[in-house]
Order: C-alpha cells, then structure tokens, then sequence
C-alpha cells in the first residue's frame, strides 16, 4: 500500500495533497499520481486544481474509466453538471461493447446526484464482485452523498466493512 493510498483510506486530503505531490514530482507520467493528487485538490476545496489534475490522469491513462469519474465528480462539484453527464453518458456507451465497472458508474450518478441509479450500480458492482467496490467504499469521496443512505450501510454490513 502507498502512502498515497492510506491518506486516502483515512480521508486526510491534506497530507495526501502532500505526498502527492511528492510521487508526481518524481513519476510525473503516472497517472495515478495525477488522481491522488486531484482527490487530494478536491477533498480540500480546491476544485480547479483537482480539475486540472484529473484532466492530466485521464490523459496519461487513455482516458481511464476511473480517472475519467473523478474528473466528472470535480465538474459536477464545480456545478459544471454538463460536461459530467458527458462522461457518463460516454461511458455508458462504451459499456455497450466492452467492460465499464458498475462501481464507477456508480460514482458517477452519486456524482449526479442520482442516489438510486447510483445504488443499482453499486448493487451490480456488489453481485458481480467487483474489486473496486471494497477498497474505495469507505474512502471515496465521489459517494459521500450516499453515506447516509441505509442502503449504504447496509451494503457496507454487507461487504464486511467496519461500520
């Protein structure tokens, strides 16, 4: 586990900005450095900047599904709802003929605002066992607005998590 991705379990936006920026410095060409670091951007209010960045992760992953969520959460944050309803209706697209995990379709309703499109995909993404459901679950800041849901805690219950 990297630094970078227990700062991000433990919600501590600050110190991953920090370290962050540390492992783009010296992998600049990583994308997922350019991700932590745009989470680290947004979880501290700084939706420009984390724009920015996810702008840069999608662009070094080819337009990586998760990168692409995370930029679509910054647009929406940002009340930029067009260009985030862009991406997903792309990725839904793209689900047509190839594989787009039900977890970041998931983000991206939550992102929209869509709780129950959002929770049938994080359904999906429970019954098929996908395996960005139990590492970003609790962490993820794209889903806060489903945190209070009891669907939520119960899929956390579900899944084994701490509650």
């Amino acid at each position: 586990m990297t630094e970078e991705s227990v700062y991000f379990e433990l919600g501590e936006y600050q110190n991953l900005l920090e370290a962050s920026r540390s492992g783009v410095a010296s992998t600049p060409n990583e994308w997922v450095g350019h991700e932590y670091l745009g989470i680290g951007y947004e979880g501290t209010g700084k939706l420009p900047e984390a724009v920015a960045e996810y702008q840069k992760a999608v662009e070094l992953s080819n337009g990586g599904q998760d990168a692409r969520a995370s930029l679509a959460h910054a647009f929406a944050a940002a009340g930029n709802r067009s260009d985030a309803e862009v991406i997903l209706r792309d990725l839904e697209h793209k689900s047509k003929n190839s594989y787009v995990s039900p977890y970041v379709l998931a983000t991206l309703y939550a992102s929209l605002g869509e709780k129950d499109k959002a929770f049938q995909y994080l359904e999906k993404a429970y019954s098929e066992k996908s395996l960005d459901l139990i590492p970003n679950l609790k962490a993820d800041l794209r889903i806060d607005n489903l945190r209070s849901d009891p669907r939520f805690q119960d899929l956390v219950r579900r899944v084994g998590l701490p509650q």
